[in-house]
């Protein structure tokens, strides 16, 4: 039935209690209306949109963690989930993940850890599994209050307060054995399955394939748990995490599940360009391996040294622009390019001029990562003011480092007339 302009429509999830002098308020009138300022932060919390808003960074902890006991550390911070509920961690927290006991048969798949419910079935290496760590909300009773009423027996008690909290789960990612058993490619191929730019899960290749086929407004790996109902709108992603048997965590990744929050998509039939959802990837796909890179330049990575590492050794994707440290004079400090890009289609490093930095990483956010399968061109340079503060240093001279993009990226290096310097500047 139509309904006529003017008149009202009324909502069916929010009922105010009308408050006068003399009304009789009875306890479900209170709790109506605490019901209805729920769903109303809620609804303001769906217009934010679902993410991190800040910290709740998570590491493993320096002091507590061992291979028989992991532990995780996680800063205080603040995340919306997709039901509009806001989940705030007051203090920094260490989280227990705690291993079943010893003595399974290996024929029984079970899960590494025992606080993760519900269990999720899949393909595993005995002692080894990649988990996701989301973090929901729950509630706590705390003290008692008088239930008051006419009786000539004691006065019952009943909750005096329900203190809002969160709770911290994990979930086991299914992965195919062989996936599992590439090791040295694990944590850039479970990023990118979240970031959905697996070559089964290519959100941005269907999309110019065919813009007219169905909307694509669910891709990648998180939204797949969601579909099947592992995980819940209740709960934000916060990291991915390695764990094997013999070395315990090996790795905590928190930007191949972490985002920012951003608005809802304007139109779902033109999603990927309505929406701010690729930005918010571009950012994370390049948070990720900044994260990844730091931590090999940090850590080591078990065996060969960072001026012998060749990206596809690590790598299947990089993103659309990223940074990587030079180590040419001092190997500790980070990779040698020549190495780094072997068997890739490139230009010698060419310098670029540091103004341009911040514009070319923004609009590298909206570009495709770059697929190392496919050898296309790539962009390497060398920053003019890192270069130059290197050379005129004698001591505490800054690291070298160099860039790439995607060459589909416009060309930053072409020299301009009194914009550059004659003798860090390119000549045809």
């Amino acid at each position: 039935m139509p309904v006529n302009l003017l008149n009202p429509v009324p909502s069916k999830k929010i009922r105010s209690v009308n408050f006068f002098n003399g009304r009789l308020l009875a306890g479900e009138d209170l709790t109506t209306e605490q019901v209805t300022n729920r769903i109303a932060h809620g609804l303001l919390g769906k217009a934010i949109g679902d993410g991190v808003v800040y910290g709740l960074e998570v590491t493993i902890s320096p002091q507590s963690n061992t291979v028989q006991s992991p532990v995780l550390s996680i800063t205080p911070g603040l995340a919306i989930n997709k039901n509009g509920g806001s989940l705030l961690l007051e203090t920094n927290t260490d989280v227990a993940l705690v291993r079943p006991p010893d003595g399974t048969n290996g024929n029984t798949v079970t899960p590494i850890f025992q606080d993760c419910t519900p269990t999720q079935t899949g393909n595993y290496i005995a002692g080894a599994g990649v988990y996701l760590l989301t973090i929901g909300p729950t509630t706590s009773p705390e003290g008692l209050a008088e239930v008051s009423g006419v009786s000539t027996t004691t006065a019952p008690c009943n909750t005096k307060y329900n203190i809002p909290g969160v709770q911290f789960r994990l979930i086991s990612i299914d992965l195919q054995a062989s996936e599992l058993g590439d090791v040295n490619h694990l944590r850039n191929l479970v990023a990118y399955k979240c970031f959905g730019f697996t070559p089964q899960s290519n959100s941005q290749a269907a999309f110019a394939t065919d813009p007219f086929n169905t909307p694509l407004t669910t891709y990648g790996l998180m939204d797949d748990l969601r579909a099947n109902q592992v995980l819940t709108n209740c709960e934000v992603p916060l990291a991915v995490l390695y764990w094997t048997a013999d070395q315990g965590i090996v790795f905590v990744d928190m930007w191949a599940v972490r985002r920012p929050v951003f608005p809802h998509t304007a139109t779902e039939m033109w999603a990927p360009l309505a929406s701010r959802r690729r930005m918010a990837e571009g950012l994370a796909m390049f948070l990720q391996f900044q994260e990844q890179v730091s931590d090999m330049v940090e850590f080591g990575v078990g065996g060969p040294a960072l001026t012998s590492i060749v990206a596809t050794d690590y790598f299947q994707y990089l993103p659309a622009a990223g940074f990587i440290s030079i180590g040419n004079i001092n190997p500790l400090d980070g990779f040698d390019y020549l190495q780094f890009f072997k068997n890739r289609t490139y230009r010698n490093p060419v310098f670029m001029e540091g103004a341009k930095l911040e514009q070319l990483f923004h609009t590298a956010l909206l570009y495709p990562p770059i697929d190392l399968s496919l050898k296309e061109l790539l962009w390497v340079y060398q920053v003019r003011e890192n270069q130059e503060t290197i050379d005129n240093s004698a001591t505490s001279a800054p690291l070298l480092y160099m860039l790439f993009t995607n060459g589909q990226i416009a060309f930053q290096g072409n020299a301009r007339y009194d914009l550059n310097y004659f003798n860090y500047a390119n000549y045809v």
